[in-house]
């Protein structure tokens, strides 16, 4: 596997983008996302203690109808991807799996985040027509796994595996397996975690046939990362140390750069000297209860660009969308991690540049990715 799922700066650099990157340099707007975070529901058939989302779950989902009406209007503006996750369980949306075979009519590449319990219906549409799947898992053992993602699932540990393994022996696009990082502490002082089990997993990941083992630090309801103590960082440290050894052409063990500062115990926080996010121009996120700037911003209503019964295109274009993105202003508005952080650093950049008089465009190199997901 010679891609890196989280290589944004290689994604934006593809010879694919080099218009899209040219109109957001030259004008500082575009036609339209190039991604669009999707979620068709808020059901979830899980009870996760630590989802970010808990409080957003089972509120209602879009008619299908909506939904695919919203699907021709990505492709109008220009959409090349969509990511069906949540909020709630993308597989738990009624009318799968129209939206994804829409998807597939209109040549927009398709990725999905799942909890994996319900996938088996669906692998040859996901084998066929997805271009990554990822697994939400967070353990290796049936024990851990019934802590942290619960359910009245039964041997749910079990049934998600088995998935994995069947839609390995499928699939054509990149899988992966993702494991949050979680440190429950009880009232009398002790705690319970996963942290543990963290090298388990990534060899059972390899085992099922996952292209990719993804390591992500918890954060609390404003994205700032949770610290760990002392102990609990000396063993991620020791059991990452031992998982460069897993990786090979076909597997690769990843992190965002947010590991490394919770390994060092330093600042949970991410400063940011800009007041434009150019990211929010790239992809944006729609929800049942309407439209936000990202995932960060998930059922924020102070945050919220506007609601999913206007005309997708007409929204973008709007002048309501232009003043709502430019309210937000990173540097006091997201001091959490952002993992698009030097994608949007390298984009003001080249403005910069350009408006001083500079065009840097024709000696940006151009790497081999073809990878529309940014």
């Amino acid at each position: 596997m010679e891609r890196n799922v989280l290589d944004f700066i290689a994604k934006l650099l593809q010879p694919s983008l080099r218009d899209w990157v040219e109109n957001y340099v030259h004008h500082r707007s575009t036609l339209g996302p190039l991604i669009v975070e999707f979620d068709p529901t808020t059901a979830c058939n899980m009870s996760c203690p630590e989802c970010i989302s808990g409080l957003l779950l089972n509120q209602g989902q879009i008619a299908l109808e909506r939904a695919l009406a919203l699907i021709d209007e990505f492709h109008r503006c220009g959409v090349r991807g969509i990511i069906f996750i949540g909020g709630g369980e993308p597989l738990a949306y009624k009318g799968m799996p129209v939206p994804i075979l829409r998807c597939r009519e209109h040549g927009i590449a398709v990725g999905l985040t799942t909890n994996g319990t319900l996938i088996r219906r669906y692998i040859p549409v996901l084998a066929e027509c997805v271009s990554w799947t990822r697994f939400s898992v967070d353990a290796a053992t049936q024990e851990t796994f019934s802590i942290f993602r619960q359910s009245n699932i039964p041997e749910s540990f079990k049934r998600v595996t088995n998935n994995i393994s069947a839609l390995a022996n499928a699939k054509r696009g990149l899988m992966g397996y993702s494991f949050l990082l979680i440190e429950r502490l009880g009232s009398g002082g002790d705690s319970v975690t996963n942290t543990h089990e963290m090298l388990k997993a990534a060899q059972l990941a390899r085992e099922l046939g996952c292209d990719y083992f993804e390591v992500k630090p918890a954060v609390d309801m404003h994205h700032n990362l949770i610290p760990f103590s002392s102990s609990i960082r000396e063993s991620l440290a020791e059991q990452w140390s031992q998982m460069k050894y897993l990786n090979v052409d076909t597997f690769r063990v990843i992190a965002p750069r947010s590991f490394s500062q919770l390994l060092t115990g330093t600042s949970p926080n991410q400063p940011k000297n800009y007041t434009r996010c150019p990211s929010l121009e790239m992809r944006t996120l729609v929800t049942p209860k309407g439209i936000y700037p990202c995932p960060y911003n998930r059922g924020r209503e102070e945050t919220k660009l506007g609601d999913i019964d206007v005309p997708f295109d007409s929204f973008w274009s709007s002048e309501q969308r232009s003043r709502r993105v430019a309210d937000i202003n990173p540097s006091t508005d997201c001091p959490f991690f952002c993992v698009r952080h030097e994608m949007n650093l390298l984009l003001l950049t080249l403005a910069q540049a350009y408006d001083g008089g500079v065009n840097l465009l024709p000696y940006m190199v151009y790497t081999e990715t073809d990878d529309v997901f940014v």
